[in-house]
């Protein structure tokens, strides 16, 4: 898997089952000075046409096969027309993108749209509970995405205030926070396939990077309560007369 026959650089792995429950690769290759998203078609990359300017950054792809169709969300943005970056989904590969929310970070999930800034606590929304993940000692969030073989466990790449780059695998709910190394480093913007890592390894500049298998992963655990404070509201109206207490 993520095997690629040009020297682009490439970044922002995904993957998940398709139709016929085999591996869908989706990730970001540079093209024409912009990140572009891409799929797997199982004989070459193929860029995702999203309509958005050509100027346009498109990062953080996620996806999953459903009701017949693949259902798409990733965040964009940067464009000298519009320089917001906002989280976007798409019912399909043909479709309009939808905009969801201003973010720099983000996913959607059936009904869980996940999103944050660069410095912003983590939200995670869903019918009737919104629940906010608030990061100690961050300076910036790279990339909030998940693992399609347990959603609830988020993938988190970011810097710390001292510089120092983190990759985390969290559980919201369960607390479970862990710290996740691959051939030594942190799993930079990292994607989980089954057992397997896939993470963009640098080479030169900071994004000069191509997305490569980790052949040594390390998962080790960190204290939860002393990175992360997770509050949670609900966020359904009660019935004014109800018809049973």
């Amino acid at each position: 898997m993520f095997t690629f026959n040009d020297s682009r650089h490439t970044h922002m792995p995904f993957a998940c089952p398709d139709e016929n429950g085999n591996p869908k690769e989706f990730c970001c290759i540079q093209t024409g000075g912009a990140w572009k998203l891409h799929h797997f078609t199982g004989k070459r990359w193929k860029r995702i046409k999203t309509g958005l300017s050509d100027d346009a950054f498109e990062c953080g792809p996620c996806a999953e096969f459903e009701d017949g169709m693949w259902k798409l969300s990733f965040v964009a943005g940067g464009a000298k027309s519009d320089r917001q970056f906002k989280l976007y989904r798409m019912p399909g590969f043909d479709s309009e993108p939808m905009v969801q929310v201003a973010a720099d970070v983000g996913f959607v999930w059936k009904d869980r749209v996940v999103h944050a800034g660069r410095r912003d606590p983590i939200t995670i929304m869903e019918p009737g509970r919104t629940v906010t993940l608030t990061l100690h000692g961050v300076e910036f969030l790279y990339r909030v995405s998940y693992d399609p073989f347990q959603p609830n466990r988020l993938l988190i790449s970011g810097q710390y205030a001292d510089g120092t780059i983190f990759s985390w695998a969290y559980q919201p709910g369960m607390k479970i926070l862990k710290n996740v190394i691959a051939d030594g480093v942190p799993a930079y913007k990292c994607a989980f396939y089954g057992g397997d890592c896939y993470y963009a390894k640098r080479e030169a500049g900071f994004e000069e990077r191509h997305i490569v298998q980790a052949e040594l992963l390390e998962l080790n655990e960190l204290p939860a309560e002393e990175h992360i404070v997770e509050t949670e509201e609900f966020t359904y109206a009660r019935p004014e007369n109800p018809e049973f207490e």
